[in-house]
């Protein structure tokens, strides 16, 4: 029973990662961000440098879960400065040189 149990579980954590529903460490995201680049992830950490510019209908916030921080983009409601707060979204470099990536973001989804 145990072992089954166990196997359930194994498979459940597995297809979580898979489909980008276990949240990712950021550390992780922009050590290798082309293993990430326009694949859904979910990440989880403070709200931090909160920013709602006018005229636009994007918004701007970091995420920081502890092992690095990583700007959000979204047209969702801002969360609180200092909530913790899941993120679910697409990873966006702006631009790349050389292969290295710049301007690293996550797209949140609506």
């Amino acid at each position: 029973m145990l072992t089954t149990r166990k196997a359930i579980c194994t498979l459940a954590l597995m297809g979580a990662l898979a489909c980008g529903l276990a949240p990712v460490k950021i550390a992780d995201i922009k050590r290798n961000p082309e293993r990430f680049e326009n694949r859904a992830v979910t990440v989880h950490g403070k709200a931090t440098g909160v920013t709602k510019l006018p005229f636009m209908t994007e918004s701007f916030y970091e995420i920081d879960d502890g092992s690095g921080a990583i700007v959000v983009v979204t047209k969702n409601a801002l969360p609180p400065e200092g909530k913790k707060v899941f993120v679910r979204g697409k990873v966006k470099s702006a631009f790349k040189i050389g292969g290295q990536s710049y301007g690293l973001a996550i797209l949140e989804d609506n």
